[in-house]
């Protein structure tokens, strides 16, 4: 892969240790009408039993992020069953559900950006063994524009840099970076249910 022009969300990649990502997902509902669009690569948490789209970036999700929406299903009046990669902002669906990579020990692709949707890039030294926060860009339809920034030590960001994703490198930096859930981070993880 070239280096990255653009975010393109969360995208599941294997496990910490280098274990295999088996590809397990988890269906979790999603309210019938929900209003706010969620798409393929994007944080999502889970309240009352629902999903929702994450839009914390420099702290923790109260209750923690439940993981990545890798799409849904539901059944449409006119289509019978749909499998989507995207949730479309207040869709009437009584049997609605996310379809959702949940494992705590995820590692996960996703573009380092300056701000926003701007990509740039970090040496290995600068990235690796810090944490960074979220970008819940918001400017794309279907996939995710996610991506993650502000490279830095401190405690309550998010995400921890596991490492650099080797095909990214410009020449001189890597425009993406292998995250995971920082200590916490995690609805599994976290004393307080929801």
């Amino acid at each position: 892969m070239p280096a990255y022009t653009k975010p393109f969300g969360f995208q599941p990649v294997n496990l910490i240790g280098g274990r295999v990502n088996a590809g397990s997902t988890r269906e979790v509902p999603i309210s019938a009408n929900f209003a706010t669009k969620i798409r393929y690569g994007d944080l999502v948490t889970i309240a009352s039993g629902v999903i929702a789209r994450d839009t914390a970036t420099t702290a923790f999700t109260s209750g923690g992020v439940l993981g990545v929406f890798l799409g849904c299903s539901y059944t449409d009046a006119t289509m019978g069953k749909v499998f989507r990669q995207n949730w479309i902002a207040s869709t009437v669906a009584s049997d609605a559900v996310a379809i959702v990579c949940d494992d705590p020990q995820m590692i996960f692709r996703v573009a380092y950006v300056s701000s926003g949707t701007t990509v740039t890039g970090l040496t290995y030294a600068n990235a690796v063994g810090k944490n960074v926060r979220v970008y819940a860009n918001d400017t794309s339809t279907v996939t995710s524009d996610a991506a993650v920034g502000a490279i830095a030590t401190t405690s309550t960001l998010p995400y921890r840099v596991i490492d650099v994703d080797r095909d990214s490198w410009t020449g001189s930096l890597y425009s993406a970076l292998l995250v995971t859930y920082n200590f916490g981070n995690h609805a599994y993880q976290q004393a307080t249910g929801t």
